[in-house]
């Protein structure tokens, strides 16, 4: 199987991107009560429009259609409604280690000192394989990690904050995900918080049909669902 990246140049004009939960009902056939078991195997779904594609770049969508040979290959995908998160704006670049000074050169003489986020939002601690909410740190202290809605990259694969966050003053953030995480992870796992991808395969063979327009225009639908 190869994995290839998406091409920037394509952008959908119409998308579903949703998250397809795995769940069984069982419905009393006498009272009507039910009880839902939530199982595994929740994943991506995605369906993606492209109208109107210029010669151009119907070819490079059809090329790459072509390359994933309808379900034997991967390519990561990004939601388009979502590629940037909206929590704190401000740039949070790298920040050396202390002692920080004021401008006239004094410094803390107690031990305390300005606390910084480190631009660098990765796992604070380990989490378990199932888990619906991680623990992470390297936020400005005090402003909205993340927001309803945010999408998360962690592993190579792809979450979704369900409630706003906000830091506290060390930076740090239990932000409440969905699915459920898919794998145990290891503290110091950054998190991919700019077009975080998911690994998706065509649904079928017949993905890259393409009714064409007069004027040479090209109009293609693909569906997409994610590999796991």
């Amino acid at each position: 199987m190869v994995e290839y990246a998406w091409p920037e140049a394509l952008r959908p004009s119409r998308l579903t991107f949703y998250l397809q939960h795995n769940t069984t009902r069982f419905v009393s056939p006498v009272t009507r009560a039910t009880q839902v078991l939530r199982r595994e195997g929740a994943r991506w779904v995605a369906q993606a429009t492209f109208d109107p594609l210029d010669r151009v770049r119907a070819g490079l969508l059809e090329g790459l259609l072509a390359a994933l040979a309808g379900s034997v290959n991967t390519v990561r995908v990004w939601d388009w409604r979502r590629e940037f998160r909206t929590g704190d704006p401000r740039v949070q670049g790298d920040v050396p280690s202390g002692p920080f000074s004021y401008s006239d050169a004094t410094i803390f003489t107690d031990g305390t000192g300005f606390v910084v986020g480190s631009g660098n939002p990765a796992l604070a601690a380990g989490a378990p394989r199932g888990a619906l909410a991680i623990q992470t740190g390297g936020w400005w202290p005090n402003g909205v990690a993340v927001g309803a809605g945010d999408l998360i990259g962690l592993a190579g694969r792809l979450y979704i904050a369900t409630e706003k966050v906000t830091a506290s003053g060390a930076g740090t953030a239990t932000i409440p995900i969905a699915p459920p995480l898919r794998e145990a992870l290891l503290i110091n796992q950054p998190l991919i918080l700019t077009k975080p991808t998911v690994a998706m395969r065509l649904v079928s063979d017949d993905e890259a049909a393409n009714p064409t327009r007069p004027g040479r225009f090209t109009a293609i639908t693909i569906r997409l669902e994610e590999a796991l």
